[in-house]
């Protein structure tokens, strides 16, 4: 059925510590730097397009994703225990010193990436090299994801498959982020959990009251009417509650479905049409009009332009 439609307050001592040396827990910790893991590799994010109806009802994709691992042949280090060495025309830093001549007695100074290692700061010997990963420390492979979209999932929302990026020796793979791009629906429009539709009536529906029938996201059918000899006014919202999309995380309850009305009015009537409806709505009265004026100006169709 329609309805009408920070800071303030003592801290503990740990607070007190925590704003004196950046740190609760004693004056110890004042100066000392936690230790570091190993750097993490970029995240890899996939848009995932998602329909209104897949958004309501939840969705299970399959997620195929190629990436970089380390090698097994090897365990990543690109060829047998000592086979790789650091580079002896850079000494390991994968950066070299240039001179280049501009013209008599003229030189110019620059770096830039050792040509023997490639700026790698390290050279295999092609006789230990891995023979899977060809010395790359890495191979190539393709893995395929199982990711469920939960029930009233907002446009935006992201999914985190934490380690399934790529992967590099010395490195913490990277997470695989699975971003949900909600498809424009023709009927209904979102905001949050809730649904709008419009729908247009006629000025007998208006006055007499609505009785229609929709589809909803999950394939029911839902009828919906207001209370008899309610006037439906043009532009007027109206609710029908617990019928939106499912909250997220909270799909046990649901938002509000609203309604906007348009109302369609005849072009014209004629003399019985005219006649009933002022019977029917002859009481509501009209303004009263002084009579004794002679001159009538007949209004007439506005057309632009």
């Amino acid at each position: 059925m329609l309805k009408e439609g920070g800071g303030g307050g003592g801290g503990g001592m740990d607070d007190i510590l925590s704003q004196m040396f950046g740190g609760g827990g004693g004056m110890g910790g004042r100066g000392q730097r936690q230790p570091q893991g190993p750097k993490k590799g970029k995240p890899v994010q996939y848009p995932l397009k998602v329909s209104l109806e897949e958004i309501y009802k939840g969705k299970s994709t399959k997620i195929k994703v190629n990436r970089e691992r380390i090698c097994d042949g090897c365990k990543g280090r690109g060829g047998k225990e000592g086979a790789v060495t650091k580079c002896p025309a850079c000494k390991g830093r994968g950066m070299v010193t240039k001179m280049q001549m501009l013209g008599p007695g003229m030189y110019s100074q620059s770096s830039g990436p050792c040509d023997d290692c490639r700026g790698k700061g390290e050279v295999i010997d092609e006789k230990f090299k891995c023979k899977i990963c060809n010395g790359k420390k890495v191979i190539k492979e393709t893995k395929v994801l199982e990711a469920e979209i939960d029930k009233g999932s907002p446009n935006g929302c992201q999914y985190t498959f934490h380690g399934e990026a790529d992967e590099f020796p010395g490195t913490e793979a990277g997470d695989v982020i699975i971003i949900v791009q909600e498809l424009p629906h023709k009927t209904f429009k979102r905001k949050g959990a809730d649904l709008l539709i419009e729908k247009e009536i006629s000025l007998f529906e208006a006055l007499t009251g609505v009785d229609f029938v929709i589809t909803h996201l999950d394939g029911t059918k839902l009828r919906i009417k207001n209370s008899p000899g309610e006037v439906i006014k043009p532009d007027e919202i109206k609710t029908v509650e617990d019928k939106g999309l499912p909250f997220h995380k909270q799909s046990y309850k649901n938002g509000n479905l609203f309604v906007l009305f348009k109302v369609k009015f005849p072009i014209k009537l004629n003399a019985q049409q005219l006649d009933g409806a002022q019977k029917a709505l002859g009481h509501m009265g009209r303004e009263d009009v002084d009579m004794d004026i002679k001159e009538v100006a007949k209004l007439e169709k506005y057309n632009e332009g």
